[in-house]
């Protein structure tokens, strides 16, 4: 590994590797937002091949891929060149141990789902890199409900948030989302609209007539059947299609959050 190129926030170079797209650009976008440069792989055999090609300072692999799975690709990575850190990602962690990762080389081990801070920290230990600090940080506890069926996708958008310095909440559908609004205060929803129980849309009428004031932000992997003119319409404060950039929320929630000073009371 490139010691120049690893030694500052922003400067390293992450090749992130794994055949589930919405979790390896969640990941890619989420390391973009902590500042680390970012490359996208959907399995071993991609990665080599960019590994000539980009020269990352730190890979990050699933195990379980197709063509050439994660211990595989380590090695191969680690023939190569054994200075290049990897860190193992995983949600078989049953089948797949954190002993069999690193007795393979592996510099270090998560498990799926797993918190963002975790693989913050890994980072910063195995490039030697310290973290922005507090009075850097663009934002201050601002509360968030995440409401989100897919618990992989839920938990590291709630990461997410939390590395831009938000308290993100996550609930698993529309009813639970109503229980949470009704006995605490938040400064933004964001919310899929695909979910069993309740969907979205419905979520949002039930949101603006408790709360009118509340943003809602809507996001979707489903936009040719819930455009976003039709959620703006219905009275979203904001809408995305997954999958989508981080730097894409991030603008949005600065702007419903701090540009606009929205402001809501519980009646």
């Amino acid at each position: 590994m490139s010691q120049s190129a690893g030694s500052k926030l922003g400067t390293a170079k992450v090749l992130v590797v794994d055949d589930d797209k919405k979790i390896r650009v969640l990941l890619l976008d989420t390391l973009s937002a902590l500042g680390y440069k970012t490359i996208g792989a959907e399995d071993g055999e991609e990665a080599l091949a960019l590994l000539e090609k980009q020269k990352p300072d730190v890979v990050i692999s699933d195990i379980k891929m197709p063509k050439l799975n994660g211990l595989s690709l380590l090695r191969n990575i680690k023939d190569k060149d054994p200075k290049i850190p990897v860190l193992i990602i995983t949600g078989y962690n049953f089948t797949y141990t954190k002993d069999q990762a690193l007795d393979s080389g592996a510099d270090g081990f998560l498990a799926k789902p797993f918190r963002i801070s975790k693989i913050e920290e890994l980072m910063q230990s195995v490039l030697g890199t310290e973290g922005y600090p507090d009075e850097e940080k663009p934002y201050k506890l601002k509360k968030i409900l995440i409401v989100e069926d897919d618990e992989i996708l839920r938990n590291m958008l709630s990461e997410t948030l939390s590395s831009l310095d938000y308290f993100p909440i996550g609930v698993e559908d529309g009813q639970m989302a109503l229980s949470q609004l009704k006995t605490q205060d938040f400064d933004l929803v964001i919310s899929d609209i695909r979910m069993p129980k309740m969907d979205g849309m419905t979520l949002l009428k039930n949101i603006k007539e408790m709360v009118s004031q509340l943003p809602v932000v809507l996001i979707t992997g489903f936009s040719s059947s819930y455009p976003a003119q039709r959620a703006l319409q219905e009275g979203a404060d904001g809408y995305l299609a997954k999958p989508f950039r981080i730097e894409k929320m991030d603008e949005l929630l600065r702007d419903l959050l701090y540009e606009k000073e929205r402001t809501y009371s519980q009646p």
